[in-house]
């Protein structure tokens, strides 16, 4: 069975937000790992509030503790931030809180930072979202340039998005936007909505433009009743409940690790959980989703 190296295994912060930053890296170093991802959410970092001196304590720590960053995910869908939204002013004010991320990402020594897509309206055409969306990513890989890092496109479920659900619209979003700091992620759980296979998305995307992966845990399930009445946007694909814990829910993670290494899949693979019912006992959980990963790792 083909396996990933142990250096490529990262752990993210997601599920530890209940906690303070400095049991998240001991929590970490504890498990034996030597990545982290930081979620830009509180209370841990959230950009546009903390400071400079803030950050560079963050890196401080995590070097101390032989730790290193290899993507940050500032918050873009709770938060008053759309890069793809008809409102001009919220859309300017998105695209100077994501540059700013940008820069956090580098002073963090990361270099990868997580894209999610936007929204629309859902009385406007998917051009029109589409448009903008490719104006703002290209204004935002030239920032990632200047900063050394590359953007990582992750697709949504139709909850969060109405243009960006498919590796099909990621991979033609790649091919518009056109820009070498520009790239694709993949994320089981988001994977499993649309039932797509990790092979099939790597074959559609290119392995040379997937750069991260998210490996996630859930419950793949039939769509209720109620979410069958949903408009048809809200409706394709079929009903996931996030990412929960590594010891339970429905999806082939084995498999779809060992596809990742017989593909040749060089770059990093997150750990994510983030249901609040894993918030209590973040290490625990921690702990056992590393343990169904090292089943596949050198």
């Amino acid at each position: 069975m083909a396996k990933l190296k142990h250096d490529q295994i990262a752990i993210g912060n997601y599920h530890y937000t209940a906690w303070s930053f400095d049991y998240f890296l001991n929590s970490a170093v504890g498990i034996g790992l030597k990545n982290i991802e930081i979620w830009g959410a509180k209370p841990h970092l959230v950009v546009g509030v903390h400071s400079d001196n803030h950050i560079r304590e963050m890196k401080r720590k995590i070097d101390d503790k032989g730790l290193k960053v290899i993507c940050f995910c500032p918050e873009q869908n709770s938060y008053p931030v759309d890069i793809t939204t008809a409102d001009h002013a919220l859309r300017e004010a998105s695209l100077d809180h994501m540059k700013r991320s940008i820069e956090v990402t580098a002073m963090l020594g990361a270099r990868r930072m997580l894209l999610c897509p936007g929204n629309g309206y859902m009385e406007e055409s998917f051009e029109a979202m589409q448009e903008r969306f490719v104006t703002s990513c290209r204004e935002l890989a030239e920032t990632a340039k200047d900063y050394d890092v590359t953007l990582v496109l992750e697709t949504q479920a139709q909850f969060d998005s109405l243009f960006m659900n498919t590796v099909e619209q990621q991979k033609a979003a790649l091919t518009m936007v056109d820009h070498p700091n520009f790239k694709a992620m993949l994320d089981t759980v988001q994977l499993a909505q649309f039932d797509r296979s990790v092979e099939d998305s790597l074959e559609i995307l290119g392995l040379e433009n997937t750069v991260h992966v998210h490996l996630g845990q859930t419950i793949v399930r039939e769509m209720t009743r109620a979410e069958k009445s949903l408009p048809e946007a809200y409706c394709l694909g079929r009903s996931v409940i996030g990412h929960i814990g590594f010891r339970e829910g429905n999806l082939p993670l084995i498999r779809d690790l060992t596809k990742l290494a017989e593909a040749g899949y060089r770059d990093y693979v997150t750990i994510e959980i983030c249901q609040r019912p894993y918030f209590t006992e973040a290490d625990r959980y921690g702990r056992e989703a590393y343990e169904v990963v090292a089943e596949v790792i050198e």
